[in-house]
């Protein structure tokens, strides 16, 4: 009698409901595990960890850890550097480092390299909603309803949010 053959990795079944994010990154976990990385974590939290221009110009590549001798010393990040960021880059790698670091509440990194990889820029400027210029009538309805807040930081935050949300097309 013939058997069906079981691939080596079978995905195991969920015996409850899962967002996208979560499926999407069992989905992701080999290819990020090749890349030396152990989940996808600093690579999702890229933007909120590193400080702008490093956010969009600068992107992680790879995590070289050391052998087994050097067990306490941090991993090796390879990182794309886009070519205008490169000579500020080159002076930002202590900052960068320390703010990895701080992030995760370890010493995960301890030296940052670019990546001899070409750079890729991500496209999620042109999936950025457009704005429209809200008309005079909403702008007076909106200053009404935030012009009771005292604090003046709290009704300009507020103004811009408004703005925000009115002016989405």
């Amino acid at each position: 009698m013939a058997e069906k053959k079981q691939s080596k990795k079978s995905f195991k079944r969920l015996k409850r409901t899962a967002s996208i994010a979560e499926l999407a990154e069992r989905a992701i976990e080999p290819m990020v595990q090749k890349r030396g990385f152990a989940n996808s974590e600093l690579l999702m939290r890229w933007s909120t960890i590193v400080s702008a221009p490093f956010d969009k110009g600068v992107v992680p590549d790879k995590l070289n850890w050391p052998r087994e001798e050097d067990a306490y010393a941090g991993a090796i990040l390879t990182v794309r550097v886009d070519p205008v960021h490169a000579l500020a880059f080159t002076h930002e790698t202590e900052t960068i480092k320390a703010a990895i670091n701080r992030y995760f509440g370890f010493y995960l990194v301890d030296k940052i390299k670019p990546s001899r990889r070409p750079f890729v820029p991500s496209l999620e400027e042109d999936n950025k909603p457009t704005q429209r210029k809200l008309s005079d009538a909403e702008e007076q309805n909106l200053a009404s309803q935030v012009g009771e807040i005292e604090d003046s930081e709290l009704r300009d935050a507020l103004l811009k949010l408004g703005r925000g949300l009115k002016g989405r097309g």
